[in-house]
């Protein structure tokens, strides 16, 4: 089992900015919010709300029956779309569910993204797996660090459901320098960095040393911190 692997930027990465396809960021439908402090949030019943749309043999990150999927058939990437927001402080949460391929995988939430004019990506990110592991941390142009849990690597959470038809709903808090991944509303793990300080959410979903990952997201809702 490796959860060691680095973050790779590769062709695949950094849907909407960083893989060169027609992506729809900057053309997203901001919600009509239904209760105070719902700044967008997104059941993906339209194909219309902002989010990257492609179908290929190494990626995919397309909206199906109603959820997002994100597809990664290739070893050691990670691959994210993003709806093209630029926010600061929310508590972004997303149900999940797992849809095919190993079950060593991370997938998650990121915040405060951001592309560099020189191509390299920063943002934090909150990943779980589908066989029961957890890591939060950052990514600093392209150099992955993880900072909770203290090991400095995946750990196992009881938390995470790993029924094969399980969804868990996960809740990462960026909120000024503190960031927080809650599990089926149990907190987890959190971090103090205050390195990056604004950005774009997103879903992402990656590999280790074997292809194939297939996550569905569905209902984002994203709030301002009480």
């Amino acid at each position: 089992m490796n959860r060691h692997a680095p973050f790779q930027p590769a062709v695949g990465i950094g849907v909407c900015l960083g893989l060169a396809l027609a992506a729809s960021c900057g053309q997203v439908r901001l919600s009509t919010p239904s209760e105070p402090g719902i700044l967008f949030h997104d059941d993906f019943s339209s194909t219309a709300s902002g989010w990257d749309s492609h179908t290929g043999t190494e990626v995919t990150t397309d909206y199906v029956d109603g959820r997002y999927l994100i597809a990664v058939e290739e070893p050691g990437v990670d691959v994210w779309a993003r709806p093209g927001l630029m926010l600061a402080n929310v508590v972004f949460e997303v149900e999940t569910q797992y849809a095919a391929g190993p079950i060593n995988n991370e997938y998650g939430l990121l915040c405060r993204y951001e592309h560099g004019g020189d191509g390299r990506h920063s943002f934090y990110f909150f990943f779980v797996s589908s066989d029961g592991y957890f890591a939060l941390g950052k990514v600093i142009d392209d150099v992955r660090t993880i900072l909770s849990p203290a090991e400095g690597s995946f750990q196992p959470s009881g938390a995470i459901r790993l029924e094969p038809e399980a969804t868990n709903t996960l809740t990462a808090t960026c909120a000024g320098s503190r960031m927080a991944l809650a599990i089926n509303g149990t907190p987890v793990g959190e971090f103090s960095d205050d390195e990056l300080t604004r950005g774009d959410i997103g879903l992402i979903a990656g590999t280790f040393d074997e292809g194939g990952v297939h996550i569905h997201f569905d209902n984002v809702i994203v709030r301002s911190p009480s």
